[in-house]
């Protein structure tokens, strides 16, 4: 559901199979809002999912825009994420089960016929986190046009004599680059302004690094994605953050471009 979200979906957790038409109905009226919406249902009753079938129907006769995602495992490996997770199954019945497997196998009953009808049916045993993301994902591009709000590339600027920011995933230091700060006329500005901005770039090393570096996020950058990474903070530091380090994350900021990429430049010591 969190990637879903992450993915432009308007989510709706644990509603009642009795209100899905209800809803269904609002949001047609309700505009572009509810245009993609994911429903995570409430099945846990036995009169929730015999009312919910009828609903389904079968996957060929379903509208196109309706889809089921049916996620599974095996018994053990459900029981030893009950384990991990130390959270009590909530179908677990003293009386019915002498085991955490046995509940298992009951649900597995259960919703065989909700699993019958799924578009997506993803056995999750052998999957971590980045798997699932990778799998849903890719099933999301099968639908079409789904709407993305990509992902989060922010790059900050930052003195290294106030601290090293500790929300950043990668930083760069670029106190090797010529310092403004010693020009006389360039000290009181910062690296957004023209001067400072053709002073630090006047010299040949402030150039290469901008390519290497935007060669480096070339290649990370799609991976990072991949792996169902949401945000990626970049931190560029110099002696005070005011001038290369400024300088700097603007002219890479501009480097990165793509739908899928929402680019931000932040300057915390300017």
């Amino acid at each position: 559901m969190d990637l879903l979200g992450d993915s432009g979906y308007y989510i709706v957790d644990n509603l009642p199979v009795a209100l899905l038409e209800q809803f269904l109905g609002y949001s047609k009226k309700a505009g572009p809002r509810f245009a993609n919406t994911a429903l995570l249902l409430d099945i846990d009753s036995r009169e929730s999912r015999v009312e919910l079938l009828p609903k389904l129907g079968r996957p060929e006769d379903r509208p196109t825009n309706v889809k089921v995602a049916f996620l599974d495992a095996d018994t053990q490996t459900i029981v030893r994420r009950y384990s991990e997770t130390r959270r009590p199954h909530p179908g677990f019945d003293p009386v019915k089960d002498k085991t955490l497997s046995d509940t298992i196998t009951r649900e597995r009953q259960r919703l065989q016929p909700i699993k019958e009808a799924s578009n997506l049916l993803l056995d999750t045993s052998t999957f971590t986190i980045h798997n699932l993301r990778r799998e849903l994902r890719e099933f999301l591009t099968t639908l079409g046009a789904v709407p993305s709000r990509g992902m989060r590339v922010n790059f900050l600027s930052f003195g290294f004599k106030r601290g090293v920011p500790l929300d950043c995933d990668l930083i760069a230091d670029v106190r090797f680059l010529r310092n403004p700060h010693f020009v006389d006329e360039l000290r009181p500005q910062d690296g957004r302004d023209t001067p400072v901005r053709e002073y630090v770039f006047s010299f040949p090393d402030a150039q290469e690094f901008v390519t290497r570096y935007e060669d480096l996020l070339k290649f990370l950058l799609p991976r990072y994605l991949q792996e169902g990474k949401a945000y990626l903070n970049i931190g560029i530091g110099c002696t005070g953050g005011q001038h290369r380090s400024v300088a700097i994350a603007e002219e890479l900021a501009k480097k990165i471009v793509g739908p899928e990429y929402l680019v931000s430049v932040k300057h915390r010591d300017i």
